[in-house]
């Protein structure tokens, strides 16, 4: 005859493995209970705890391998045989030697478990029943979460007369906190207060989710071993998770000593499978509810967690609905508009309005647009960044400053960050934020010491329980399921029009690159069949110029000279056209080249020297090699100089500086020339085809500075300029 459990169960149990200690088989029960345990199928008594003689007139060693009908009536024993291994038998009342005592039966993990508890008869069952029929009434006729705890917590007080009795509510952490109280007059409120996770380890959290509720009778009593027959069960100590007297942790007891507590009661507050909380009883004397009354408290609890459940529905199912007009609203002006920046961030509805967010931004096609109180452009691209790294689509922290280090600003503005991903790419996203919320929290104790060392060393639970005020910061409130659920289905509305709209922008591109080439290939049609034409003109004009030109008055001299001159124009235009043309067709063939030594080939083939003395040209020799198609560049290069030849010609002393910088850690050529500029209004203009910001003063069809720019934009780089009326214009331009 031994101890059950003692191979599994550690040799020693202390604060620094107590979440590992396994309480459902800790080999003992509460004092005022007794304890049978036999197989199911041969009604063989395989344990029994110690103070089972105290019953029945045999000893212990005489009970353990007897039959359960030694021990029993017939008709009890008849009853324990329809035990169903899915929940507890019906109680059974017993009269032994004159007392009367409660039989409850469950099988768990192979073995038929009957445990006997004294039991004392309500003096009127009737007015039991109406006071839970009125119980149950008042918690149906609340729908407030605050104003719930409150009344479930005085109803639990009075119809169980406990000194205390706490709604205690679990935080994501699963630290505690004091949500409501009913309580004696003369003791100290515990309302507010926080307790950490230890003090109900997760081990005990599953137990109370399985059963539901539990009392400690008499904390200082002694617990009763329980024995197993010899042989193989010493080994495989009987599990009590469910059962009603299981005895509590050694440190548990020290830790309600500690509080001064005689007795407790506890019942699972459970939302959605899931443990929301617990009421929790303490009586500072020791206190026995019998199976009844603590099924009742049960019956009570569920109805509270019942209408918990229900008025969280209720006002999530507003929110939702809330959300899901809003969101139609958003969709529509979106969809009106093709502008999701301005669709979800101005007017009277916002992306904002969809959670309690105070502030929220979008970032597509690298453009951010904010509503309400948000970190800056810069800080939320920085943000994004970091978000991005990850695998998660979806992100959402109460406590940025946890994951990630980030500035003061940022945690002040964006402690709490919603972010949606619109794309695996992860370029564009929808993003709310939640300010910092700093307040001060009490704890039951200092949570940094949630044990004490005694003179030997020992480790114990803490004895103070004294209020301890700590300030949170870099927090925000929570993000609730209805706002992570509203922000989910707007992504899906953005992504859909965006696909919409994508499916739209296809068929017009298709339909564009068709119209493009055959006005390409329109436009070198027309070029090459007007060189005949305008040959025969300009051929006929110079004949007539020759051989009868003095014979003309001066109007026909000058129509002559208009009819050459126009002539020329137009083969320039023609052959402006043409290279326009082929530079859209011709495909970029990249490959290294130095950009000073096409520099100095453009100079060289354009006879600066000879076709302008005056001029000065500066070339920048230390220019890096460039990677793109060097004949285009050529080209590129010879139509920037040509032009900045053209609008110096006239200055005193006509300047032309070629060279390199680097803009936003990107590599710019440029060239710089201190002609005649124009006013920086009309930048955009000058490179759009046949416009031109002079007049016939000086040479040039408006094809030049396009054709530059088709060159750029054929590299996927950038060109732009610089300008200023009478002090000259610089052209950058990168090769991407």
């Amino acid at each position: 005859m031994s101890e059950g459990p003692s191979s599994l169960y550690p040799q020693e149990v202390s604060l620094t493995n107590c979440d590992k200690e396994p309480i459902h088989i800790l080999g003992k029960i509460q004092s005022h209970g007794y304890l049978l345990a036999c197989d199911p199928a041969s009604y063989k008594i395989t344990y029994c705890s110690e103070n089972i003689d105290q019953l029945f007139n045999k000893n212990v060693e005489e009970i353990l391998g007897s039959q359960i009908t030694d021990l029993l009536t017939n008709l009890t024993a008849e009853i324990l045989k329809t035990v169903d291994s899915s929940e507890k038998m019906s109680p059974e009342q017993l009269h032994i030697n004159g007392v009367s005592y409660l039989l409850i039966a469950h099988i768990n993990e192979g073995n038929l478990v009957i445990e006997i508890e004294p039991f004392e008869n309500p003096r009127d069952p009737f007015k039991y029943q109406d006071q839970l029929s009125e119980v149950v009434a008042k918690l149906n006729s609340v729908t407030d979460e605050q104003k719930m705890c409150d009344i479930t917590a005085d109803l639990i007080k009075d119809f169980f007369d406990y000194d205390r009795v706490m709604i205690y509510r679990f935080d994501e952490n699963w630290d505690g906190i004091v949500v409501s109280e009913a309580r004696e007059g003369h003791l100290e409120s515990w309302l507010g207060l926080r307790y950490p996770a230890s003090d109900i380890p997760q081990q005990a959290r599953k137990l109370f989710l399985r059963q539901g509720v539990r009392i400690i009778a008499d904390v200082k009593s002694e617990p009763v071993s329980i024995q197993a027959l010899s042989g193989d069960e010493c080994d495989n100590p009987i599990d009590l998770s469910i059962s009603e007297t299981r005895a509590s942790s050694p440190i548990h007891i020290e830790y309600l000593e500690n509080m001064n507590v005689g007795a407790t009661l506890t019942a699972a507050i459970i939302s959605k499978g899931n443990l929301w909380g617990l009421i929790a009883c303490h009586h500072y004397s020791p206190k026995l509810v019998n199976y009844y009354q603590r099924q009742s408290c049960k019956f009570l609890t569920q109805v509270f967690s019942s209408q918990l459940v229900l008025s969280k529905a209720n006002v999530l199912l507003q929110k939702v609905n809330r959300a899901a007009v809003l969101r139609s609203k958003l969709v529509e002006k979106i969809s009106k508009d093709w502008n999701i920046h301005k669709g979800l961030t101005k007017g009277e509805a916002t992306m904002l309005d969809i959670t309690e967010a105070t502030g929220a931004a979008v970032m597509l096609d690298d453009r951010i647009a904010t509503v309400g109180k948000t970190p800056s452009e810069e800080e939320i691209c920085g943000l994004v960044m970091l978000l991005k790294q990850g695998k998660e689509d979806l992100i959402v922290t109460a406590n940025l400053s946890e994951r990630h280090k980030v500035s003061d600003s940022l945690k002040f503005y964006a402690s709490g960050v919603l972010c949606l991903f619109l794309s695996a790419a992860k370029k564009n996203a929808l993003i709310w934020f939640k300010p910092e919320k700093i307040e001060t929290v009490t704890w039951a104790g200092n949570p940094e010491k949630p044990v004490a060392v005694d003179e030997n060393q020992r480790i114990s639970p803490r004895k103070s329980f004294d209020k301890w005020s700590v300030e949170q910061s870099g927090k925000s409130d929570p993000w609730y399921d209805y706002e992570i659920a509203a922000a989910k289905a707007l992504k899906e509305n953005i992504s859909e029009i965006i696909l919409e709209k994508y499916e739209e922008v296809k068929e017009l591109n298709i339909l564009l690159r068709n119209a493009y080439e055959d006005l390409e290939t329109f436009s070198y049609s027309v070029a090459h069949d007007l060189r005949a034409p305008l040959r025969g003109i300009d051929g006929f004009a110079q004949i007539l110029k020759e051989d009868y030109f003095e014979q003309l008055d001066d109007f026909g001299k000058s129509s002559i000279e208009t009819i050459i001159n126009s002539s020329v124009k137009m083969n320039q235009l023609i052959d402006d056209i043409l290279e326009f043309s082929k530079v859209s067709q011709a495909a970029v063939k990249k490959d290294d080249f130095s950009m000073a030594q096409v520099v100095q080939e453009t100079v060289d083939f354009l006879h600066i020297e000879q076709d302008f003395p005056n001029t000065k040209i500066t070339i920048d020799e230390s220019m890096p090699p460039a990677y793109g198609d060097r004949k285009m560049v050529l080209q590129l290069m010879q139509n920037l100089l040509t032009n900045a030849l053209k609008y110096t010609e006239k200055e005193r002393d006509p300047l032309i500086e070629i060279g390199h910088t680097v803009i936003d850690q990107m590599d710019y050529f440029f060239v710089k020339d201190n002609g005649i500029g124009f006013d920086q209004k009309h930048e955009r203009r000058i490179f759009k085809l046949f416009n031109r910001l002079v007049g016939d003063e000086y040479a040039g069809s408006g094809i030049g500075l396009t054709i530059s720019q088709r060159i750029v934009k054929k590299h996927s780089g950038e060109i732009k300029v610089i300008s200023e009326a009478g002090k000259g214009s610089t052209f950058l331009f990168n090769l991407g």
